[in-house]
């Protein structure tokens, strides 16, 4: 039930008025914590992001431009260095966290060797990846992936209590332009009344009146319409959220073949490329982004003030 608690805090605590609440949320809450097991799960094991498998490791070569941009890129990580500057971790040395990174492909003009021949203008399509993102750092792989876990459940969290937002607002501008339109309608019958004692032509705010009415009818139509802001209808938006996770995030594997420059090849030779078999999660309605868990060692990070010194000798550099 401890989960079932950590989404109504999170959501709307009014839910807490609805009798059986918790039975009633109970499996939709497991059914998506199961789901987030299983997404993580999915996520092949971690690879070693460092200066020493850029030029063995066909990944770790692909997602980085050059050793410079890699350590660069953890180096710079707020969430790496909050983990390497807790005192807790400074006998650690090293780190898994997930790697996110966007990828797109572009078409260039390369050189292609056809037997003996260098062929020139060839038609190339070029892989980049960039934008990289940090999340999770953890000393194991194990806690790094019950944090991703984690990191999803809140996501659902979030999600949900966003729609609930969405709802009270909607709800809120209804019931605002509702008070204007009486308020309009009051005043227009006012003026018809005061004018028709004068002997007046009323026939314009007749009109007013008219039109308020119908207002007020569409806009009585377009509220029933609407889910009303209440705690019943928030218990509603956690079930619709949790009882079908896959609606907020995704993940799918597919293969790319490229060679040591990030250019296609779709030859079957393999000196002429690597098979990388990518994962990519899809959040909200963001477009998909290759996620890979990645170790990475703690003499690898460049020199950032307030990082313990201790163990950050990197070959060839005194940091």
């Amino acid at each position: 039930m401890q989960a079932v608690e950590r989404v109504v805090d999170g959501t709307d605590g009014r839910i807490r008025l609805i009798s059986g609440y918790q039975g009633k949320l109970h499996d939709v809450i497991g059914t998506a914590l199961e789901y987030a097991d299983n997404l993580v799960n999915q996520i092949p094991g971690a690879i070693e992001v460092s200066s020493r498998t850029f030029a063995t490791d066909p990944y770790v070569n692909a997602f980085f431009s050059d050793t410079r941009d890699l350590q660069s890129i953890f180096s710079h990580s707020s969430e790496i260095r909050e983990f390497m500057e807790d005192s807790h971790h400074w006998e650690t040395s090293r780190c898994c966290a997930l790697l996110c990174m966007q990828m797109s492909e572009k078409t260039v003009l390369g050189m292609e060797l056809a037997g003996d021949i260098l062929k020139k203008d060839v038609l190339q399509v070029a892989v980049n990846f960039s934008d990289h993102h940090i999340y999770s750092p953890a000393p194991t792989e194990r806690e790094t992936r019950e944090g991703l876990k984690h990191c999803l459940f809140e996501g659902l969290v979030t999600n949900t209590l966003e729609r609930i937002i969405r709802l009270r607002l909607e709800n809120r501008r209804l019931q605002t332009q509702r008070q204007i339109l009486q308020a309009r309608l009051r005043e227009s019958r006012y003026s018809l009344d005061r004018q028709e004692n004068l002997a007046g032509d009323g026939s314009g705010r007749r009109h007013e009146i008219e039109d308020a009415r119908l207002k007020l009818r569409k806009m009585d139509a377009q509220a029933g319409a609407t889910l009303p802001a209440n705690p019943q209808a928030s218990l509603d938006q956690v079930i619709s959220v949790f009882s079908h996770p896959e609606g907020f995030v995704q993940i799918r594997q597919h293969a790319i073949r490229i060679n040591r420059m990030c250019i296609k090849v779709d030859t079957d030779d393999p000196l002429a490329g690597n098979d990388l078999k990518l994962t990519e999660v899809a959040i909200g309605g963001e477009a998909p982004r290759v996620v890979a868990l990645a170790n990475f060692p703690r003499d690898e990070i460049q020199r950032h003030p307030g990082l313990p010194a201790k163990g950050l000798n990197i070959p060839g550099r005194l940091i």
